[in-house]
């Protein structure tokens, strides 16, 4: 039972991590394959934000198209919702890199 348990995980582990490659190389705008590190995707310049987010909806609504895998929609919806939040009010201090952030936020 032990290793029929190690292996079943092992299988688990995997599907997650293809799947978490295949995620990239769908939604990351100019993903080669290589990360700073596990987490991060580096975006320089107010530009690139945008284009990177419409990037992402782009592949989004056409992700029954061009995926090879079984991805798709759960609910046929009329399209992806972005929600924003924010902190209410926030200050950097440019002499010290100090930030004094209000922990409120607003969506």
């Amino acid at each position: 039972q032990l290793v029929f348990f190690g292996l079943s995980n092992q299988l688990v582990v995997s599907f997650k991590e293809e799947n978490t490659v295949a995620f990239k190389h769908l939604f990351l705008k100019g993903y080669s394959g290589t990360d700073e590190d596990d987490y991060s995707c580096s975006i320089y310049t107010q530009q690139d934000a945008y284009d990177s987010i419409f990037y992402v909806i782009n592949q989004y609504r056409n992700l029954k198209n061009i995926s090879l895998g079984t991805l798709g929609y759960e609910h046929e919806e009329s399209g992806l919702k972005i929600c924003k939040q924010q902190y209410k009010r926030g200050t950097m201090l440019p002499s010290n890199d100090t930030l004094n952030i209000d922990v409120s936020t607003e969506t």
